[in-house]
This record gives structure tokens, C-alpha cells and sequence, in this order.
């Protein structure tokens, strides 16, 4: 077989030990791997390799150019071929799987940074961080940090945020922690340079510091876990490749050739594509429509002491 590896969207710890895993399995096989650079351009310039099989690594964008190849496959006979997209991004949102790599390397480089902010925060007793982080419109790295570094409040897109939450955050901040965390969907309802430039700021009980993450390095080398899923899943990638090879008519029928690897409990599965894209997709947001980590929420919430704040989804679920 001649495969090719092709990555799509922002880098993330373990797409490169992915793609070494993926090569070298296939040249134990006997296959043919090809490194295809500069995404679908360079993809078209191959075009006369005729490949049997395509492995994806990325994020949502990989997740949705397996959608426009699969549907393209009534069209195009050249996308008559297996396919398996493998989820890389520090978002972890893609539809389909748990865990996403590059999403621990993140968590761990992060957590690292929050730690020490923590110590500058406990050096006065009047001072509070605000930390923004990476996640696109998805929660999961604000969520599961939070909960990590013990934040007194998590602010996510699922859930959303609004004046009167922020209003009885801030009162339970002078009575509670000196930390909160907070998420991109902040800046569209109540933009940071709102809370640098307020004369009240650096008055009464509280002083307000606010921390970007988002143009920081998350970590010069991936972490082992994000180094141990890649090598595990690109493995299982292209078994899956070597199980359809089949004509182009068999596979023009099966949408199942075209699926997403993930990680669900304990278990490594593929979904196919269309399954996906009806059933757990928000194409508005980027992101799958239910997660195992939005019920952490509430967990956060209650070690905070931070349970039942106006606007939130514990104290809605309570009425």
C-alpha cells in the first residue's frame, strides 16, 4: 500500500511522534508511507502517487476535511480509499474521542504556569489573577485546569457568562481564594482592557491581574502521555487502513472507510464520519455536542465554594 501522512492545522504534542510511529509501522509491513507538506496543496501535487490509503493528523480542521473527502467521494474517484483522521489539538475538540493529543502536554504546561502564579497571589492578600487560556470555543483545558490548580472560578463557552455571575463572583472573591481563571468567551461579554482600565481596579479590597497563556509556548517537548496515545493510535490508524482496502465501488458504499480514531473510556474506537457529523457535531462552535468533562463543572464549582452563583448551570438544574 502507498499511504500517505498529512497534517492539517495548528502543531500539538505528538503529532511528529504520530507520524514516526505511522511510517515506521508501515515500512514494517511492506507499505509505502509518504509525508505530504504544505496540507491539501501539497496533497494535489502528489495526486499522481495514487495512494491506497490517507492518514490525517490534526484538529478540527482535520476533522472537517475527512467530512468534505468523504463526500467528495461520489465526484473525485481518487478519494475512492480509506481514510482515518487522527484528533490533534490542544483544544480537545474534536467529535469522537475523550482525548485529543497534544491536549496533555497543554494541561501539564499550563498547571506548571498557574502554580506559580499561585505563589506570586498568596505574596498579598489583596491581589487576584485572571488567567486566560487557550480552548477555542471549547471549555476542556480551562475546566480540567481549574480544577487542577484549585481556581476559584471557571468561566467556559458551554456555559457562557454574564454581568451578574461576574458581579457575585467577585463578591465571593473578597470573602474566598485569590485566583480565577477565566476563558476566551470572556473578552466577547466583558472584555479584559474593561477590568485593566477601571479606576476601581487597584481600589478597595481587590487588585486585579490579568495573565494571557494563549501566546505562551505550552511546552518545548510533548509529555510522555500525549507520546504514548500517538504511538498507540497511529498504529491503530493504519491497521485500520490495511483492514479497507477494498475496490472503489465497496467503498463508495461504506461511509464506515472514512472515520475518526478516538479514545472513549478505556477503549480505542473509529466512528465513521457521517455518524459524527449528524449526531455529535456544533459546526457553529467547533466542537462535539457533548463531552465526558462538562459535568466537571459542577465539581468545580462545589470545591470552590462557588455553587449555586446566579446564571450558573448547578443552580438552574436546582429550581
Amino acid at each position: 500500500m502507498k499511504i500517505a501522512i498529512i497534517h492539517l492545522g495548528a502543531p500539538a504534542g505528538g503529532m511528529n511522534a504520530a507520524t514516526r510511529a505511522a511510517a515506521t509501522y508501515c515500512l514494517s509491513r511492506g507499505h509505502r508511507p509518504f509525508s505530504i507538506g504544505n496540507g491539501f496543496p501539497g496533497l494535489c501535487r502528489h495526486d499522481s502517487y495514487r495512494f491506497d490509503g490517507l492518514l490525517i493528523i490534526g484538529g478540527f480542521e482535520a476533522f472537517h476535511a475527512l467530512s468534505e473527502l468523504q463526500k467528495a467521494r461520489e465526484s473525485y474517484p481518487a478519494f475512492r480509499i480509506p481514510m482515518v483522521c487522527l484528533p490533534a489539538t490542544i483544544s480537545n475538540n474534536v467529535p469522537g474521542t475523550e482525548y485529543s493529543l497534544g491536549s496533555d502536554t497543554c494541561l501539564n504546561a499550563l498547571i506548571d504556569y498557574c502554580d506559580a502564579i499561585k505563589q506570586s497571589a498568596s505574596a498579598s492578600r489583596r491581589r487576584v489573577f485572571v488567567v486566560e487560556v487557550q480552548g477555542g470555543r471549547s471549555g476542556y483545558v480551562a475546566t480540567m485546569a481549574g480544577l487542577s490548580v484549585g481556581a476559584l472560578a471557571v468561566y467556559t463557552p458551554e456555559e457562557g457568562i454574564n454581568l451578574k455571575m461576574l458581579e457575585s463572583d467577585i463578591d465571593h472573591l473578597k470573602r474566598a481564594l485569590q485566583m480565577i481563571r477565566k476563558r476566551e468567551i470572556f473578552q466577547d461579554l466583558y472584555h479584559r482592557t474593561h477590568c485593566q482600565h477601571d479606576p476601581r481596579r487597584s481600589q478597595g479590597p481587590l487588585r486585579i491581574s490579568y495573565v494571557c497563556t494563549r501566546t505562551r509556548p505550552t511546552r518545548r517537548h510533548p509529555h510522555p502521555m500525549d507520546r504514548v496515545r500517538a504511538v498507540r493510535l497511529a498504529i491503530r490508524c493504519v491497521q485500520f487502513l490495511e483492514d479497507n482496502v477494498r475496490t472503489p465501488k465497496e467503498i463508495l458504499a461504506d461511509p464506515s472507510t472514512a472515520s475518526v480514531i478516538g479514545i472513549k473510556g478505556a477503549a480505542v474506537i473509529f466512528s465513521p464520519i457521517p455518524t459524527l457529523e449528524k449526531e455529535d457535531t456544533d459546526w457553529k462552535d467547533r466542537r462535539p455536542k457533548s463531552a465526558f468533562w462538562l459535568e466537571l463543572t459542577d465539581i468545580a464549582d462545589t470545591l470552590s465554594g462557588r455553587k449555586g452563583i446566579p446564571g450558573s448551570s448547578t443552580l438552574t438544574a436546582n429550581l
